[in-house]
């Protein structure tokens, strides 16, 4: 379920501060920005992030359940990355949108699960160091619509490529605040978009309109009219 909402709230921290009561109605919030909700919150209005995370949210998990398997685990990094953001908040110098910073968070979080998951020995902090994993054999059936042949093209393709390529054409990131939430230059962003595009449009080929197969460009007498041979 893409757009579920992590169990997820600022009031669950002990620490907030509870006189941050007198806010403006939620329809006011929902007209600002995310980087004004952010502004907010980081002068501690509880709202004002309870706006940003339920808007945040699904984007959130939609990218996670592309870069881990288990859609729990997915879940439980959107929870402690959003935790993250919260308590990060009164440090945060909008030096990138809060919407990078997040990403970039929810990227840290999913590589520290690979680690612990795989023991990966990497001295880098990047997907680059980690391999794809291999697609279960009852995934590789045959696919009855585009959007689930994407989603499984995307399942083979490296985590850095998987990543960059769902930064860029899904949520719309810069090839800059690619490469600043997965710590790449954006030359690396750039090669990895241009290798995922080609693998993913040589794989989805058969999708098509006017896709013709092998066999058909080997015996193009069979597709005249009565299958007869000129």
């Amino acid at each position: 379920m893409e757009h579920e909402t992590a169990r997820f709230n600022s009031s669950d921290l002990d620490h907030a501060n509870s006189s941050d009561l007198d806010h403006c109605p939620s329809f006011a919030f929902d007209e600002l920005s995310d980087d004004e909700l952010a502004g907010a919150a980081a002068a501690g209005d509880r709202a004002a992030f309870d706006v940003l995370i339920t808007r945040l949210t699904p984007v959130l998990l939609r990218y996670l359940r592309r870069m881990v398997a288990d859609p729990h685990v997915a879940e439980d990094l959107a929870q402690e990355t959003l935790l993250h953001t919260w308590k990060g908040l009164p440090d945060f110098a909008f030096r990138s949108s809060f919407r990078t910073w997040m990403f970039s968070i929810g990227h840290r979080k999913a590589v520290d699960h690979y680690r612990r998951r795989r023991d990966v020995p990497t001295e880098t902090d990047d997907f680059a160091a980690l391999a794809s994993a291999d697609p279960e054999p009852a995934d590789a059936v045959e696919h009855t619509s585009l959007r689930e042949a994407l989603t499984f093209e995307l399942s083979r393709l490296s985590p850095a490529a998987r990543a960059c390529w769902w930064l860029r054409e899904v949520e719309g990131l810069s090839h800059d605040e690619i490469a600043g939430v997965l710590r790449l230059s954006p030359g690396s962003v750039r090669g990895h978009l241009q290798r995922s595009r080609k693998q993913l449009a040589d794989r989805l080929a058969m999708w098509r309109p006017d896709y013709v197969s092998q066999s058909q460009r080997n015996h193009p007498h069979d597709q005249t009219s009565g299958g007869e041979s000129r």
